[in-house]
């Protein structure tokens, strides 16, 4: 009976063959309907995160009793879990399958997200403690198998797309991306508005469920989608594949002003979104956070995407990357000055500078990592960039965290402005958001002179 079973060496080899097996050349004309798939699963994905990640996931969390120290603490571990990625790019390079890798860890981490709010939801009148619980932990989970899955979608993607269009095919995607989140996120956020107040949580346990299964049929899309054979590259201990991306002179630049940026994002970023529904009282207008919050990001990127991912292939990496972080470091200043009567339109016209810039900065910065350097690399080359960023915004966090516990219930007054503690967060995240683009002057951009 117990030679049936097969041992760890032989779970891996059938793995590797599986995954193997899973790998083939595109067909002629085939690129086409694939990259149409990239729309629609990237449309469903989205969907996905906004559902079940965002403002409305804060208001459910704020609901059953999360404090500041909750939001620090999964905050700062999503951040510190992306560190994973590197054993994903590893591991993908010897096993040379990304699909089946990505497929299991992306439904792994939906069924534990999933699994997260209902346990919570039924928990939380009865046993609040042991709601938190088990909402935090199995958030948790769910980030490290996200972690895992970026190297191995990014690598797979970049062998898809040509490289000479991947500028205007990330623009023309966002397009379809934004205008698919507001199909939905308007719709949900006026029946919210419309639920009576007792009903509230009962109402965004369906919208999440909704969400769910939107991810869900993402997923079996990308089932359809066929994956390459990865490009041969020269294999080595875990540690020298590691080393490469960072011994590359001209990456350098790029990580270290991906890792300043990390920590300036996330210092005045990551519980921004408790403020917004707490402090300006964004939880009791659902349709108003949602158009500010949700909305407005993607439609700011929908209406420029398509001219900026042109703009990048034109005018090069390195420019656009000036351009978009300048105007994105810019966001903290709106949220210093919000206050509850001014919250929608301030928060809104943020979105948009933030929707047009974050796309700009994004679409540079991914084919900055992925179609500039080595073909066969890339898996790596993602995820030391994730990790150098991830670990220098896990500090964000746990500083805020800090900073909100020791100044809780402290507020002072100038003229008519009261500021309280995260109005410091937000003005050092301002000062060091805009100190760090200062950094990308000193970014190489292969083949451009």
């Amino acid at each position: 009976m117990a030679s049936s079973i097969p041992g760890l060496s032989t779970l891996y080899a059938r793995f590797r063959q599986a995954s193997q097996n899973g790998t083939r050349m595109l067909y002629a004309g085939e690129r086409p309907s694939i990259m149409w798939k990239h729309i629609y699963t990237g449309a469903m994905g989205s969907v996905y995160f906004s559902l079940l990640t965002g403002i409305w996931l804060v208001v459910f969390g704020s609901n059953i009793g999360l404090h500041y120290w909750h939001w620090a603490t999964m905050s700062a571990t999503s951040s510190l879990v992306f560190v994973l990625q590197l054993a994903s790019a590893y591991v993908a390079s010897h096993i040379r399958g990304r699909k089946l890798m990505w497929f299991a860890a992306a439904m792994c981490s939906r069924l534990l997200r999933a699994s997260a709010i209902a346990v919570a939801f039924w928990l939380y009148a009865s046993r609040p403690g042991a709601a938190y619980a088990f909402f935090v932990a199995l958030v948790i989970a769910a980030n490290v198998f996200d972690a895992l899955c970026a190297p191995l979608w990014w690598s797979w993607f970049a062998d898809i797309i040509p490289r000479r269009i991947h500028g205007r095919f990330a623009g023309r995607r966002s397009a379809w991306i934004a205008l698919a989140t507001l199909l939905v996120v308007i719709p949900i956020g006026i029946a919210l508005d419309l639920t009576r107040e007792e009903l509230k949580m009962p109402m965004l346990m369906v919208v999440f469920a909704f969400g769910f299964l939107v991810g869900a049929v993402d997923l079996l899309i990308h089932r359809t989608i066929p994956e390459p054979p990865m490009t041969e590259t020269s294999t080595g201990s875990f540690w020298k594949q590691v080393a490469v991306p960072l011994r590359d002179k001209g990456f350098r630049p790029w990580l270290v002003f991906w890792g300043a940026w990390g920590f300036s994002m996330t210092l005045g970023g990551s519980l921004s979104q408790v403020y917004f529904a707490e402090d300006l009282h964004l939880k009791r207008d659902f349709l108003g956070g949602a158009i500010a919050l949700i909305v407005l990001p993607p439609l700011g990127g929908m209406i420029a995407a398509g001219r900026l991912g042109a703009m990048v292939d034109r005018y090069g990496v390195k420019k656009m990357l000036w351009w978009g972080h300048r105007f994105w470091a810019l966001l903290p200043l709106f949220w210093l000055v919000a206050t509850p009567r001014t919250a929608l339109w301030l928060l809104g016209l943020a979105s948009l500078v933030g929707g047009i810039s974050s796309n700009t900065a994004t679409i540079a910065g991914n084919k900055l990592v992925t179609r500039l350097r080595p073909p066969g690399q890339v898996p790596m080359y993602v995820a030391v960039s994730t990790c150098v960023g991830a670990l220098a915004g896990a500090m964000g966090p746990v500083v805020a965290g800090i900073v909100l516990h020791t100044l809780e219930g402290k507020s002072w007054q100038a003229g008519p402005f009261v500021f309280v503690a995260f109005h410091i967060l937000f003005l050092a995240s301002l000062i060091l958001r805009n100190c760090s683009t200062l950094l990308i002057r000193r970014i190489q951009e292969p083949g451009r002179a």
